[in-house]
């Protein structure tokens, strides 16, 4: 057992490294231990043993697919050479395997301290082995002991211990322009030992009683399986069998070592009453939540496309029996199939409605937007009215209008958007002229169309380029001359922030240029994305940024003209993550 492992302050940091998703039972709670999940997650056979199992008959056991228990004890573990937590759970199966209908006691363990603490993201430059760690001004506040600010450059030694109670030795100094939260000398043999990369996560306790600990949460969890040449996978497998079987038969005590961040197979009867009451059916719109480099990456969303366990095996298993689709790629590996108890089905709102726009897609007529049908959701791209005759439009020389064709039989003609414009002139995006509508009044859709489209913008007869998706970046003009008209330009320089709210598929992005503060800043991002008071409230969403090291901050922690040279992206998140 690892050193402390008694105390608070042990429990409290093995919480913090087990991650956002940990979910181990109370001594005392029923659960459902699932054998089929038990054995997915053990390592993979090799090809002798694929071999040798074809060769071999695996024998059969009446063993059903889930198993009721109660929990009997709980040892919260870690693994010397990764620091990966683990639990060691004892389970005795219950003599009446129905499911119960009464869930378990709300388990309230009040801890006997008060802690602080911080969890972040390790960026390039804190794995650096000639930098130190930036810790944000809010966590230095309140978490690390107070320095003293009278000092020329306040410094102080720290000396805190890892989840196995080594110690380890931190110089804290407040240095810098704009000046922040630095763990200096220590830093780099810690990075070292620990063999961190960016991705991973540090996390710093601090206790009531001044006691200091670090634990460290990898972007990718080790594993480390028995080796092959000690016991077999199908060993390894046929002992999962076996030892249940022999505990459901006799109702005897068994033994399981339980991850909290890659193990399911245990799920509180609570968890799995509240899972009954919703009936999964394909096509119904589903989020789940999952750790990632990207603090707002814990909640993908997603459709079921398939209901019903594959296994020949274990007939009428729930254990992995929803077939998924993701809406969105992702950087981190995601299932196919999952399990109920891992999602929450998705209340669909005006917002969500909205679909990514597809990359590839050709382009439309004008009838297809203006149409009541599903694919007027995705935006068009119109071909300004230079084109000649293979394109869509062509150009009416006595009054320089585009002359679009008609639409199909029975809708109309298609809408002409080109009228009273100069030819070669206009710069059109998505059926809006950019060149009038920028030297006017920029209405919110206008704004969003120019940031978050990639698409092609022509600039007169002859030019053209490519304009992306923006995140503070600063698009220019290749020719102002040809983007003039009457009534103005167009700005040759535009700053945008790119915005992402949690739930909603689609980003935003917003001009903080045109803002005078924070309190403007809750104000617009409440308007963006339909949640009026929410923010301010801060009882349901909390606002974080990162900036060009990709560190995360909260929030009005910085003055304002310091948080618009230096954020990168704005996030909405709810308060729990």
């Amino acid at each position: 057992m690892a050193d402390g492992a008694g105390d608070d302050l042990f429990k409290e940091l093995w919480r913090l490294c087990a991650g956002p998703l940990m979910d181990v039972p109370c001594v005392q709670d029923r659960v459902f231990y699932f054998p089929q999940g038990h054995i997915e997650l053990l390592p993979e056979p090799t090809e002798q043993e694929l071999r040798q199992m074809k060769n071999q008959k695996s024998p059969k056991y009446d063993l059903p697919s889930k198993i009721l228990c109660r929990v009997i004890d709980v040892k919260c573990l870690a693994e010397m050479e990764t620091d990966e937590v683990y639990a060691r759970i004892t389970l005795q199966p219950s003599s009446d395997q129905n499911d119960p209908l009464d869930p378990n006691p709300i388990c309230s363990e009040k801890p006997k301290q008060k802690f602080y603490s911080f969890c972040k993201t390790l960026s390039t430059s804190d794995t650096s082995t000639h930098g130190g760690f930036s810790v944000l001004r809010k966590h230095a506040n309140e978490c690390l002991p107070q320095l003293d600010m009278t000092m020329e450059n306040p410094t102080q030694e720290l000396v805190a211990k890892d989840i196995h109670g080594v110690e380890w030795k931190f110089k804290h100094i407040y240095r810098g322009h704009p000046k922040r939260h630095l763990l200096t000398t220590g830093w780099s043999a810690f990075v070292a030992a620990k063999k961190l990369v960016a991705g991973d996560s540090f996390v710093f306790l601090r206790g009531e009683n001044g006691q200091l600990r670090v634990g460290v949460r990898r972007l990718n969890p080790p594993q480390s399986p028995t080796p092959s040449s000690v016991v077999s996978t199908q060993n390894m497998r046929l002992g999962v069998i076996v030892t249940a079987s022999h505990s459901v038969m006799t109702s005897t005590m068994f033994v399981v070592y339980y991850k909290p961040r890659t193990s399911q197979f245990i799920v509180s009867l609570n968890k799995y009453i509240d899972t009954m009451n919703n009936d999964f059916k394909i096509g119904m719109r589903f989020k789940m939540r999952h750790e990632g480099e990207d603090p707002l990456d814990k909640r993908f969303c997603g459709t079921i496309i398939g209901v019903g366990d594959e296994s020949r095996e274990w007939p009428n298993s729930q254990w992995r029996s929803l077939k998924v689709q993701w809406d969105e790629p992702a950087t981190m590996q995601r299932p196919d199939r999952v399990s109920c108890w891992e999602i929450e089905p998705l209340v669909t709102s005006p917002l969500n409605t909205i679909q990514p726009m597809a990359k590839g897609k050709r382009s439309r007529h004008a009838e297809a937007s203006s149409s009541g049908s599903k694919e007027s959701q995705v935006a068009t791209i119109w071909q300004p009215p230079h084109l000649n005759g293979n394109g869509n439009s062509s150009q009416d020389p006595e009054n320089n209008k585009a002359v679009v064709p008609a639409g199909p039989a029975g809708e109309g003609p298609a809408r002409d958007h080109n009228e009273d414009r100069k030819k070669g002139m206009d710069c059109w995006l998505f059926g809006v002229n950019l060149t009038s509508s920028y030297s006017n009044v920029v209405t919110p859709l206008e704004k969003e169309l120019w940031c978050e489209a990639s698409t092609i913008l022509h600039c007169g007869p002859k030019e053209s380029i490519i304009v992306g998706a923006c995140e503070t970046e600063k698009v220019q003009s290749l020719n102002n001359h040809s983007l003039s008209n009457k009534q103005g330009h167009v700005p040759s320089m535009r700053t945008r922030t790119k915005v992402k709210m949690e739930g909603v598929a689609v980003g935003r992005a917003i001009d903080l240029t045109t803002l005078n503060g924070y309190d403007e800043l809750i104000v617009e991002l409440e308007k963006m994305f339909d949640i009026e008071g929410e923010i301010i409230s801060q009882k349901k969403w909390a606002v974080t940024f990162t900036d060009e090291e990709n560190d995360l901050m909260l929030l009005g922690d910085d003055l304002w003209q310091d948080f618009c040279k230096m954020v990168k992206r704005i996030f909405i998140c709810s308060k729990e993550d």
